[in-house]
């Protein structure tokens, strides 16, 4: 005997799929900016990285 199970949709696994929809919309749209804006933050990173402190003094003899 074969027993045919119906799937139906509930309630709860709507919303997790409607709310699963709109994570990843969020996490595109986060993936997005942060690939436009990392080359921006990098370079001003660099340029106002500190100098290292010398170890030595030129005006001793």
């Amino acid at each position: 005997m074969i027993h045919n199970t119906k799937k139906y949709f509930s309630f709860f696994g709507i919303l997790i799929a409607t709310v699963n929809r709109k994570l990843q919309s969020f996490n595109c749209m986060i993936h997005a900016i942060l690939l436009d804006e990392i080359p921006k933050i990098t370079k001003l990173l660099l340029k106002k990285q500190l100098k290292s402190v010398k170890l030595y003094s030129t005006n001793n003899i």
